[in-house]
């Protein structure tokens, strides 16, 4: 029906900006956390590269969790 297919705008504005916020703070907090801030190699290395594939899963697994608590 026409209701199941029509989305908000107002409400479609505030998920982008929401998951922006949340990407800006998953970025930051994971480059902080796994890339120096003063580098030398244009790449990752290898640690750096697992670092950051472990913290965006655990970003990522809690809000999956907090998504099913709301």
């Amino acid at each position: 029906s026409w209701m199941q297919n029509y989305v908000n705008p107002e409400n479609l504005v505030q998920a982008e900006q929401e998951f922006d916020a949340f990407m800006d703070l998953l970025m930051e907090t994971c480059r902080s956390k796994c890339i120096p801030a003063h580098y030398h190699e244009p790449d990752l290395n290898k640690g750096e590269m697992v670092c950051i594939d472990r913290c965006v899963f655990k970003y990522g697994a809690v809000q999956k969790y907090l998504g099913k608590k709301m």
